[in-house]
């Protein structure tokens, strides 16, 4: 036989298989654990190709006081302020660049790390939205003159 044939046997071989997706494989696992893994990193996968999706900054009560307004900004802030060091200036990243010279395998930790943090990327902007929407209602307000 041929190698060409040996592949077309090999690939109608595998169609059943190949048609079924890892998600209805993973509805088919006894195993919840396995199947709810598998649905999420689905999702996050989802989440990565399509991008932060824009949503419209929250509406503010222009009763709010000042103060009100300034305490939520505060906790928005420290929410978001988690330090991330540049990608090649992480140290986990230069150690997998390192490991990688002597072991390939390490070298995938570094897809791995861009991905991770694309989707901390896109995570971050919704509390990022609430925080202008907050910024703005505090300058409409005139809160920080004197």
């Amino acid at each position: 036989m041929t190698f060409l044939l040996r592949l077309r046997l090999c690939t109608i071989a595998l169609l059943p298989v190949l048609s079924t997706t890892t998600v209805q494989a993973a509805a088919n696992n006894p195993d919840e654990r396995i199947r709810q893994f598998v649905v999420e990193r689905y999702h996050d996968t989802r989440h990565l190709i399509e991008g932060p999706q824009g949503s419209a900054p929250p509406a503010i009560a222009p009763d709010q006081s000042c103060i009100t307004l300034y305490e939520r900004r505060l906790t928005l802030l420290r929410q978001l302020d988690d330090y991330k060091p540049p990608y090649w200036d992480d140290p986990r990243n230069q150690a997998a660049v390192f490991i990688g010279t002597m072991w390939t395998p390490a070298f995938y930790f570094l897809g791995y790390s861009a991905v991770n943090a694309r989707l901390e990327e896109i995570d971050d902007i919704g509390p990022q939205t609430e925080l202008d929407a907050l910024r703005h209602a505090s300058a409409q307000q005139r809160c920080f003159e004197r």
